[in-house]
């Protein structure tokens, strides 16, 4: 790979988390197919498996788990926003709010 590769900008706080969430969800409005909203979603969970990595570790500490709910609270906002999307444009609402293996 040439270099990382930031679709919405870095990460170094939860604001940057949150506005990162923010706007997965401004192009959640946009989108016009399951295809474009499974992407988003995906996006979005990415970023919670992200704070799970030893990068994340090593780059905020203790502060990674704090991401991390900051991470779930914003993907579980998102998902919901994806639903309501695509019940508006008439495919299935069932991505679930829960990134990953919820046990």
């Amino acid at each position: 790979m040439a270099g990382d590769r930031h679709i919405y900008g870095e990460v170094n706080s939860k604001t940057d988390m949150k506005r990162v969430f923010s706007d997965i969800r401004h192009d959640v409005e946009a989108a016009g197919s399951r295809p474009a909203l499974t992407e988003l979603y995906k996006r979005a969970g990415y970023l919670i498996t992200l704070t799970h990595a030893p990068s994340w570790q090593e780059k905020f500490g203790q502060d990674a788990a704090k991401l991390r709910e900051v991470g779930q609270e914003e993907f579980r906002k998102t998902a919901r926003i994806i639903n309501r999307r695509a019940a508006q444009i008439g495919t299935e609402a069932d991505y679930d709010d829960q990134w990953g293996d919820a046990s």
